[in-house]
C-alpha cells in the first residue's frame, strides 16, 4: 500500500472509533451556540460549507458537516441536508436555487458515503466491541508502518 492509502485508512479508522465514543450532545450540541460554531469554523474551516445570500448581503451562512471534534458526521450532514431542502422550498428567494442544488448534491454524496461506513450496534457492549476492534486495527497498522 502507498503512504497516502495507509494514512487515509488510518484516518478513517480513527474517525469511525471517535464517532462511536462521542454522545449525540457532544457531536451536534455546538450548533445551537453561535460563539462555539464560529470558534470551530476558525479551527476547522473544512468542516463547513459556505452559502452566500443573493443581493448586496455578502455574509455567508455556514452549513456544518462535522461534529464538535472536527470529524465528518452523518448526523450533522443530515441536519445540513434538511436545512438546504427547506431553503430550496422557501419562496423568499434569499439564496440562489442553482447554488442550493449544487450544495444539496454535495451533501447527498457525503451522506451516502458516510452513512454506510459507520456501523450502528444497538447495545453498549456491541459499541465497545466495535471500538476495541477498531483501536486494535489502528495499533496493528501502526506496528506494520513502524517496521517498514
Amino acid at each position: 500500500m502507498s503512504k497516502d492509502k495507509e494514512s487515509n485508512r488510518l484516518e478513517e479508522l480513527i474517525r469511525m472509533a471517535s464517532n462511536h465514543l462521542l454522545s449525540k450532545e457532544e457531536k451536534i450540541g455546538y450548533l445551537t451556540n453561535p460563539e462555539l460554531k464560529n470558534r470551530l469554523y476558525g479551527k476547522f474551516p473544512e468542516c463547513f460549507i459556505s452559502m452566500k445570500k443573493m443581493g448586496r448581503d455578502t455574509s455567508a451562512y455556514l452549513l456544518p458537516i462535522c461534529n464538535r471534534a472536527g470529524i465528518i458526521d452523518p448526523e450533522v450532514i443530515k441536519i445540513s441536508y434538511s436545512a438546504v431542502g427547506k431553503l430550496l422550498s422557501d419562496p423568499s428567494g434569499m439564496y440562489d436555487v442553482n447554488d442550493l442544488q449544487l450544495i444539496l448534491g454535495k451533501l447527498d454524496r457525503m451522506k451516502a458515503r458516510y452513512e454506510k461506513e459507520i456501523p450502528k450496534p444497538t447495545q453498549q457492549a456491541g459499541r465497545k466491541a466495535v471500538v476495541t476492534r477498531m483501536l486494535n486495527n489502528i495499533k496493528k497498522h501502526l506496528v506494520v508502518a513502524n517496521k517498514e
